[in-house]
């Protein structure tokens, strides 16, 4: 009896167990497409947030910022690689003064009847250019002024991204300004008008007032929906000055720094950094070389050979060039066999021995004065590039006073057009308060209507235009002058 109680107590735990099983079981069964769908999910979300690039935040300095420009703008990037050709090409003309090396080699071989001949030579080459002197060489003198020339053309475009890049950076410092100033203003309007509602549903205002208010909340809400848009063009337009991703989200950490220089000191910078200048000097400094080389069609004509063995030293002019080469070749034998028979045609032998020296001069004693009137007509043109030089240098001065002179007048315009803001405003306010409270009586301001009320907020919404105007006339002028001083830094 005991035993069938165990057992029957055994079969009763076995069977809760298997229960508990199964039920266990079910329950995965119910739950596995649940977490299959949450899996999926999961996957699904992680491969989206790989392939769709999020926004990233970048804070600019103006120091990284004409980093950036100037590591990433294309037409920087583009000047660039002009230089690099010019360079090149530069050392291409250069080659010639470095040493020239090569192997030459001439094989024949021949079959008559049952005779056969084989004829074959190769020799060293070896050439070294020792002196040149004279005029310098058309390639060599243009491959020069083009890289000279380049080099300018890649610091006029600097300086033209700068510029660019600085008036941007004071465009979008004032947009943000000019947003937070009137992001003020609309606050206070929307309280202004919650309040006027409240006393129009009292009948204590007028219909008229909450029309001016809403009429004036309008057109800052106009404005700022402007100033939103033109950001968002400046924003992206100093995106692509500075190379960086269209994603990125960019914030200007801190204005550009004032200028504080004098007219004198102005002036002697623009002097000392103009790239006209610059290039004038380069161009003068061309001409008094030509100048003296006008003087090398005295020198006679000379040419010279002298020979030891296989080494040779010449000395050759340019054809038709007053510049002349002295250059030594050496030119051994490494393998040699001649036919049996040589050639009737051949000439010059295979190995020379010995030496052997030439010389040959001519002096012109009379050149009709060409050598006179060269040197008069490269005088004549250097002599126009020093005036050029100084009447260049005498409008530079002349351009950076008035685009000095142009900062004061719009720092001045600035200041009156901030005091008619505020009268504006002042004005309007007094209005606004003899009209909406009936008991107030403030002198010069009796008999007012609310068409004088719509008169000076639409003087007040024009001189803020005016005002913020003239502050981005302000910072143009400050820009403009640096533009023409080229001054970058």
């Amino acid at each position: 009896m005991m035993k069938n109680r165990n057992r029957a107590r055994n079969n009763g735990a076995g069977g809760a167990e298997a229960r508990d099983v199964l039920c266990t079981r079910h329950f995965l069964r119910r739950r596995a497409p649940y977490e299959t769908w949450t899996a999926l999910s999961l996957c699904l979300l992680f491969l989206v947030c790989r392939v769709v690039p999020a926004q990233h935040l970048v804070s600019l300095t103006p120091a990284r910022a004409m980093a950036l420009v100037l590591k990433n703008n294309a037409a920087v990037k583009k000047a660039e690689k002009d230089v690099a050709r010019a360079e090149a090409n530069l050392r291409v003309s250069h080659a010639i003064y470095l040493p020239q090396v090569g192997v030459t080699g001439d094989y024949q071989r021949q079959k008559d009847g049952e005779r056969e001949e084989w004829d074959y030579l190769s020799r060293a080459q070896l050439s070294v250019l020792l002196v040149q002197f004279g005029e310098v060489p058309e390639g060599l003198d243009a491959a020069q002024e083009a890289v000279r020339k380049s080099k300018i053309a890649l610091a006029r475009v600097k300086t033209d991204v700068l510029s660019q890049l600085r008036n941007l950076w004071h465009a979008l410092i004032l947009t943000q300004e000019e947003i937070a100033q009137r992001r003020a203003i609309e606050v206070e309007l929307v309280k202004k008008l919650t309040g006027i509602q409240i006393k129009h549903e009292k009948k204590r205002v007028l219909f008229l007032s909450r029309l001016n208010t809403e009429l004036e909340l309008s057109e800052q809400q106009l404005a700022l929906n402007e100033l939103q848009r033109r950001l968002d063009v400046d924003t992206a337009e100093l995106i692509r000055l500075t190379g960086l991703d269209p994603l990125t989200n960019v914030i200007l950490s801190q204005p550009l720094p004032a200028d504080d220089i004098t007219l004198a000191a102005a002036v002697e910078l623009a002097l000392k950094k103009s790239l006209t200048l610059r290039e004038l000097a380069g161009d003068i400094a061309r001409q008094e070389r030509r100048v003296g080389e006008t003087l090398w069609n005295r020198f006679p004509d000379v040419s010279a050979e002298a020979r030891y063995r296989d080494l040779r030293v010449l000395l050759e002019q340019h054809p038709g060039k007053r510049t002349w080469d002295a250059t030594a070749r050496y030119t051994p034998v490494l393998l040699d066999r001649e036919r049996d028979v040589p050639s009737i045609f051949e000439r010059t032998p295979r190995a020379e021995e010995g030496w052997a020296l030439r010389f040959n001069l001519n002096i012109p004693l009379f050149d009709g004065k060409e050598t006179e009137n060269l040197r008069s007509a490269e005088l004549a043109a250097l002599e126009r590039l020093h005036l050029d030089y100084a009447d260049k240098r005498n409008l530079l001065r002349v351009a950076v006073r008035r685009d000095y002179r142009a900062i004061a007048n719009a720092q001045e315009r600035m200041d009156i057009e901030k005091k008619r803001v505020e009268i504006f405003e002042q004005r309007l306010r007094a209005i606004e308060r003899v009209l909406d409270e009936v008991t107030i009586e403030l002198p010069n301001y009796r008999g007012l209507t609310f068409d004088d009320a719509f008169q000076a907020q639409a003087q007040f919404t024009e001189a803020q235009r005016v005002y913020y105007q003239a502050r981005r006339e302000h910072a143009k002028a400050k820009e403009k002058l640096r533009q023409t001083m080229e001054w970058t830094d």
